[in-house]
């Protein structure tokens, strides 16, 4: 029998910091933007980089990722793990609470604030797994946790949401029932759609649950204390909230604002503490602001493969064998070892120290020449004509791959490059309106399953990588026992995706988040996917 116990529960009073011998670097407000206004503080239905950002704040889950990628209690203070590794067994805090504020009064009453003490249960969470796999529901990411037994045929309405096989035990006892034991389990669990929700508040919410201040409850380290629409989200410290840590600021507003190139400045002058910052703006920056880089950024060529041309899997597999990383002639880059980042993590270690690197096709003129011809004669074709959408600082890299390409396959190929913005390259991913590309991949989770289930994901951009042969290798990867098998299996996929000329990774990149020089512990996932403000001080 395993055993998972969380570090020291704090009890200490989150308005008692203030009386700490007088420290100045506590009960301060957090500035960070948000580049688009959340449509919803539902959970259960956060599917962007700007809400997941706000729901990690106001919400908190049974487990919760550190900084370095470790899995920490949420409202979980212990677990139990079978010997078979299939069940947990979750043992909440019993004076977790979920906060009132007096614009619930209509569904708890006047003054409800003062008056009622709502615990966060089992059931929550089991009502919110329900959700989940509600098709009503639709959540993004609810097949990442197809884990749980009978989840897949529960969504897909083949089964009834009482043979799913999560239950509360009891008020503070939750149970989860796996289909097989799966090692990125509780990585999963971190997910913000993994928080819990009230039943009966969500029922009397009347289909308005987290749509605006009356309509969201919250139990994580902050409460939503104003939505100004088109302004920012006022975030408060939740005088509820009992993880294992203290919550140091008072307050944390998130402002919205769509114009990044601003960034650098506001947090240079300090009207942000911190914030996102696109490469070109980052000479903006003034000397005493901190620079953070982050390795979640896989640059590399991707093809479409619902193209009618490239949808030729021969086609592809001569392209990528005409050209390696070399190609591009950009010593000052460091060569991908697969598709996803160095920063990605899986069972709570690096992936990339875990699993090694990815499986990448040979350089070969003869292997080619020989995959072309395969190609040509599917197609029924002589001549192919394509084009690679590429920003303006990679077109000389572009057309060197180009120059190999009709240096090796003369008259048979005719490619040329388009130049575009990075957002307009991204759309055109989004879409589907390209041939090739070439472009960032950025993990939108520090989960490397996460992140290779993205490539799965049709509605995501995944280059057409929605078959059977790739679904399944993404499954295993699920369901693997242990983290060196599910590291293998990520492995494997990653290779599968290169080998089989879907996208072509050639180096890795970073993104960068600037903090403003008072600003301190403020901690970033690995990926940069969520940021908290828990242990933020300032030190001006």
């Amino acid at each position: 029998m395993k055993r998972w116990i969380a570090g020291l529960l704090c009890l200490v009073l989150l308005f008692g910091l203030a009386a700490c011998g007088g420290d100045k670097t506590v009960d301060r407000s957090f500035f960070y933007p948000l580049s688009s206004e959340p449509k919803s503080l539902d959970p259960q239905i956060c599917g962007d980089a700007d809400t997941a950002i706000a729901v990690s704040s106001l919400y908190e889950g049974l487990v919760r990722m550190d900084a370095d990628g470790t899995i920490r209690p949420g409202v979980a203070q212990s677990m139990n793990v079978s010997e078979d590794g299939a069940t947990y067994t979750f043992h909440l805090r019993p004076d977790a609470r979920w906060h009132i504020i007096a614009n619930f009064k209509d569904i708890y009453g006047k003054d409800c604030d003062k008056k009622v003490k709502l615990p966060v249960t089992a059931e929550d969470f089991l009502f919110a797994f329900q959700r989940i796999f509600s098709t009503a529901t639709n959540t993004p990411g609810a097949d990442t946790l197809y884990a749980i037994r009978n989840a897949r045929a529960v969504h897909e309405g083949e089964l009834t949401m009482l043979e799913l096989g999560v239950r509360a035990a009891d008020e503070h006892t939750l149970i989860i029932e796996l289909e097989r034991p799966s090692s990125d389990f509780l990585t999963l669990l971190a997910q913000p759609i993994c928080s819990p929700c009230n039943r009966e508040f969500f029922n009397k919410t009347k289909g308005k649950y987290g749509l605006g201040l009356a309509y969201t409850m919250c139990n994580g380290p902050f409460y939503l204390h104003r939505w100004n629409v088109e302004t920012n989200l006022s975030l408060w410290r939740n005088p509820d909230y009992v993880g294992d840590a203290a919550v140091i600021p008072a307050a944390v507003s998130l402002q919205f604002n769509s114009d990044k190139s601003g960034y650098a400045r506001r947090v240079s002058d300090g009207t942000y503490d911190a914030a996102p910052i696109e490469p070109e703006y980052v000479a903006d920056l003034s000397a005493n602001v901190r620079l953070q880089s982050v390795q979640n950024t896989v640059w590399g060529l991707a093809f479409n493969c619902t193209d009618p041309v490239l949808s030729n899997t021969y086609l592809r597999m001569a392209l990528c064998s005409a050209f390696s990383a070399e190609t591009l002639e950009m010593p000052d880059k460091t060569a991908a070892r697969g598709i996803l980042p160095p920063a990605c993590r899986i069972s709570g270690e690096n992936y990339r120290e875990t699993a090694g690197t990815a499986e990448f096709p040979e350089e070969n003129d003869e292997r080619a020449l020989l995959f072309m011809q395969f190609a040509l004669k599917e197609l029924s074709q002589s001549t192919v004509t394509l084009q690679i959408l590429c920003t303006a600082e990679y077109e000389t890299a572009m057309r060197r791959i180009i120059q190999r390409w009709q240096k090796l396959f003369g008259v048979t190929i005719a490619a040329s490059t388009a130049v575009c913005t990075e957002e307009d390259l991204q759309n055109a991913r989004l879409k589907g309106e390209y041939q090739m590309a070439f472009l960032p991949v950025r993990a939108e989770s520090s989960s490397a399953v996460q992140c290779l289930y993205a490539f799965a994901k049709a509605d995501n951009g995944s280059f057409g990588t929605d078959n059977s042969d790739f679904v399944g290798h993404v499954q295993a990867v699920l369901s693997a026992p242990n983290a060196a098998s599910a590291a293998s299996s990520c492995l494997q996929a990653e290779s599968y995706l290169i080998r089989t000329g879907v996208f072509y990774p050639l180096f890795d990149d970073v993104s960068y988040y600037a903090f403003y020089s008072g600003a301190q512990d403020i901690d970033l996932t690995p990926c940069g996917e969520t940021i908290s403000f828990v242990r933020a001080r300032k030190t001006d």
